[in-house]
Parts: structure tokens; sequence; C-alpha cells
């Protein structure tokens, strides 16, 4: 069966299109066959990646050109999803992911929009299939260690992989591939951190 990840956030900027992009890379190197569908009709960052060079090894749709017969050849379905997402919306999104991944940065700020996001989802009974992907990390210092511990003081699920913020990550975004395909230093640090927590999460 067709599993179904949905990448959604409460606030902008934590990194949710690279994320989704990376995951769906990750997952096609671990030998599944992953689609991306980008959700976000206004930004379009998932579509306008791809076509930048065409050098993603996976599919990407827009959400108007999916169609069910098209899903049934893959064995998994990103979605990236519109920032900041109305609450009915999130609640339909609760209903049709097997998964909802939260990605948040690690400052005050971004950590109170994840716990008003993860206080919704769990009221609307999707706590089980709901986790917090912390990502933009510094690469140096505890603030991961500090922002997981917290979050999971307060009763959520959150990854033990951590995507830390490397360069590396805007060039694959300028160039339309792959942190791993980018010729520049750290660049394997990053896809590391992809491809850890793509392992914890199937």
């Amino acid at each position: 069966m067709t599993r179904t990840v949905a990448i959604t956030s409460e606030k902008g900027g934590v990194g949710k299109s690279t994320l989704a992009v990376h995951l769906a890379g990750a997952a096609q190197e671990q030998g599944l066959r992953p689609l991306l569908i980008d959700e976000d009709g206004r930004v379009g960052s998932s579509l306008r990646w791809a076509a930048r060079t065409g050098g993603l090894p996976f599919d990407v749709l827009a959400a108007e050109d999916v169609k069910p017969k098209k899903l049934a050849g893959y064995d998994l379905v990103v979605l990236d999803t519109e920032g900041r997402p109305k609450r009915k919306e999130l609640r339909q999104l609760a209903e049709r992911a097997d998964l909802l991944l939260v990605p948040s940065g690690v400052s005050p700020l971004e950590l109170d929009a994840t716990r008003e996001l993860m206080d919704f989802l769990h009221a609307e009974g999707a706590a089980r299939k709901t986790r917090v992907a912390l990502t933009r990390v510094p690469p140096v210092g505890h603030a991961a260690e500090d922002a997981r511990e917290g979050l999971r003081d307060d009763g959520f699920t959150v990854c033990n992989a951590v995507v830390r913020q490397y360069a590396a990550f805007g060039r694959a975004a300028e160039l339309g591939v792959l942190v791993r395909d980018v010729p520049v230093p750290r660049a394997d640090l990053a896809w590391a951190d992809v491809t850890t927590l793509a392992r914890e999460l199937w």
C-alpha cells in the first residue's frame, strides 16, 4: 500500500519544502518509488525546484494534476503542504495522511508556533501519527537537544535525527538538484542528516 507523509508547519522559513524534496530523494535512494506532490499553489517551491533543471530522480506533481490511478504505482507520497494551512485543511490532512511531519526551527518563536500546531493536531486525535522534525539547526551547540527535550516534556513526539543548517541546501535549491549532488563543502553532511531522518521515519 502507498504510504502518505504530509509535511506541514505553522511558520514559514523552517525548511518545509527543502525537507519534502530531500525526504522524497532519500526514499528513492532507499529503493522506494516516491511521488512528491506540491500542494502549495501560491508558492509552489517544490515544483519550482524540480523545474530548474529536471535533476530530481523522482516525480513532482501539482496537486491538481494528481489522479487516483496515478498514485497506485508509488510506494510513498510526500505532500509539501500549503504554508500555514487553515484549521479545516489541517483536519483533512490528519485524516488522509499516515504520518504528519512538522518541521521546526529551534528558536523560541519557531518552537512556540510548533507547540500551537501540535496542540491542535493532538486535539484532533492525530497524536499517534504526528512527529516534529527539528530543521535548520545550527551545526554547533546544544540547541537541538534543548528543543527536543522541551518538546518531549510537553508530550510531543520528536524525531531523534535533526537536519542542520548548511549552505549546501540553498545551493541545491538554486540548481534544482538534491544536496547530495552539489559539489560544495558539507553537502555530504547535509545529505547524511536527511537520510538518517528518513531511516527513522520509514
